[in-house]
């Protein structure tokens, strides 16, 4: 099963905390103009209304943040139920909870992490033409980027493979197995030139790294890259 990724933390955060400033910002000059007013012409109508309106804005406010500890618990919980629906292989019931997810706000602003995670129930139910829509949805999303390539390899579709993961490459050149995987997409697609290519920028990064050394010897051999070495011959890196 490929791993869910962490749902955006800030965006939740931010948009709470401009609401909380401005409504802070709004009771405070109601409250402020009402005591003002009372002070000023005790019992008037003007100054009661004020004062009653300050008051109504910090019940509500104080309503709003329960729903919004409410809401957020029910996010968590529906991230933990599609995770564990996902582990046993029951595609169906992680769709429903990742559905219900989509339709909150954050995910409506950030769709990537409930998209990829859609991508995952679909292509574990065999619907691999639809999870590799919502892969190309998530853009640069690393964990799409990878799926794609993965995805596509296992289809014998070398070269969209090979796009994909040189997205994930530029992104995060660090990212060895990506790196591995873009080579393997390559070979097969008759590229072996374009393999040594990304293997000697690879090692140029990182000089140390047996398995870099070992896959370039490998495709210089006209042999595939491999995601693991011999323990008899190395160790990785």
């Amino acid at each position: 099963m490929k791993p869910l990724p962490k749902p955006p933390i800030w965006l939740p955060g931010l948009l709470h905390l401009a609401h909380g400033l401005v409504a802070g910002g709004v009771g405070y000059m109601l409250a402020y103009a009402g005591t003002m007013w009372w002070a000023s012409e005790p019992g008037s109508p003007r100054a009661a209304l004020v004062l009653a309106a300050a008051l109504a804005l910090a019940v509500f406010e104080g309503a709003f943040f329960v729903f919004w500890i409410a809401r957020r618990r029910r996010m968590r919980r529906l991230w933990r139920e599609a995770a564990a629906a996902l582990k046993r292989e029951d595609y169906q019931s992680a769709q429903v909870h990742l559905l219900e997810l989509a339709g909150f706000l954050e995910y409506r602003m950030a769709p990537q992490p409930v998209l990829f995670s859609l991508g995952v129930a679909h292509e574990g139910m065999g619907n691999e033409r639809e999870a590799l829509v919502l892969y190309r949805r998530c853009g640069d999303f690393a964990p799409a980027l990878r799926a794609i390539g993965v995805l596509q390899l296992s289809r014998g579709l070398n070269d969209s493979a090979a796009e994909a993961l040189r997205r994930l490459v530029a992104r995060y050149p660090q990212d060895l197995s990506a790196t591995i995987a873009l080579t393997l997409a390559l070979v097969r697609g008759g590229h072996a030139g374009a393999a040594e290519k990304v293997l000697l920028r690879a090692l140029e990064k990182r000089p140390k790294s047996e398995m870099l050394k070992v896959n370039l010897q490998r495709v210089k051999e006209g042999k595939e890259p491999a995601f693991e070495l011999d323990n008899r011959q190395s160790q990785p890196q």
